[in-house]
């Protein structure tokens, strides 16, 4: 009689990825019906005299549209992590890759302007989140890759 082995899943970085994800769909969903003029949100309200919120917001909400499907993918990597697939830690590495990428050009831009980062500005803060569990899961993940086979 052989026992089959459960693997344990790392709970707490799919957990994280899936409230990122979530995170993610939210402020592209948001970014969206901002350049759509549907809702405009108080932290929204002044896209079209910040020239940095109306460059991110303008080809049809690009950064909203981008945010959008790193959200719906980070919740797919998140919840197939729970069940050790092998696709899953495919799409989390390309999903945490792409966190970090996106994330250092943000972070180096605030240390390089501090004046830029504004503290009342959420989404910022999920830009930095998001940089680091991209930059500490990627590692995570490729130091436990083993689970996935």
């Amino acid at each position: 009689m052989s026992e089959k082995k459960k693997r344990d899943s790392n709970e707490l970085l799919n957990i994280i990825m899936i409230v990122l994800g979530l995170l993610f769909l939210f402020k592209g969903i948001m970014d969206f019906l901002a350049w759509g003029g549907i809702i405009v949100p108080s932290w929204l309200s002044d896209f079209e005299s910040n020239p940095d919120l109306a460059a991110a917001l303008t080809f049809f909400g690009s950064q909203g549209l981008i945010s959008i499907v790193l959200g719906f993918w980070c919740l797919v990597a998140g919840i197939g992590m729970f069940k050790e697939e092998e696709y899953a830690m495919g799409i989390g590495l390309v999903v945490l890759s792409i966190m970090a990428v996106q994330g250092v050009t943000a972070v180096i831009g605030w240390i390089t302007n501090p004046a830029s980062f504004d503290l009342t500005y959420w989404p910022y803060y999920i830009v930095i989140v998001a940089f680091i569990v991209g930059v500490l899961g990627f590692f995570w993940l490729l130091f436990t890759y083993r689970r996935y086979d």
